[in-house]
């Protein structure tokens, strides 16, 4: 098996794992959390698709950047790029004080905005490995 291959594969077994630390975040009321989680599974899911095509993407961490290079390989992807904007918005807004005026992520955020970042990020991860069959194997 190649070695890129593999590494797609730890990518999409870390986002698998990253989705499961925003799920137990909104059930611990961590909004703020679970939408930064969602982010990053998302995020990591689509660099594990990019790496089934032999591209790194080193460059970026944003979920639209990924989802439009995803593009190229599969049009699938392009009904996700309008809500994975929600996603973006999200990676630095849940994490740093300064990034919402007078707030802190833990007291803006809310369940609905946690809920629609795990709804978007289990889209996003749930089509790469839906598309992962035509790649690999099952298991490496």
């Amino acid at each position: 098996m190649e070695l890129v291959f593999k590494e797609a594969d730890r990518w999409l077994r870390q986002s698998e794992y990253d989705m499961k630390a925003a799920e137990w975040n909104l059930e611990g009321g961590y909004f703020f959390a679970t939408c930064f989680w969602a982010q990053q599974a998302a995020g990591k899911a689509l660099r594990a698709f990019l790496f089934f095509n032999k591209e790194d993407t080193k460059e970026t961490r944003s979920v639209v950047e990924l989802l439009e290079r995803a593009i190229t390989y599969n049009e699938s992807f392009k009904d996700l790029v309008e809500p994975a904007g929600r996603l973006d918005l999200y990676y630095k807004t849940s994490r740093f004080p300064d990034a919402i005026p007078g707030g802190i992520p833990a007291e803006v955020f809310t369940s609905r905005d946690a809920r629609e970042a795990l709804r978007i990020a289990g889209d996003i991860i749930r089509l790469v490995e839906n598309v992962r069959k035509d790649y690999l194997p099952e298991t490496l």
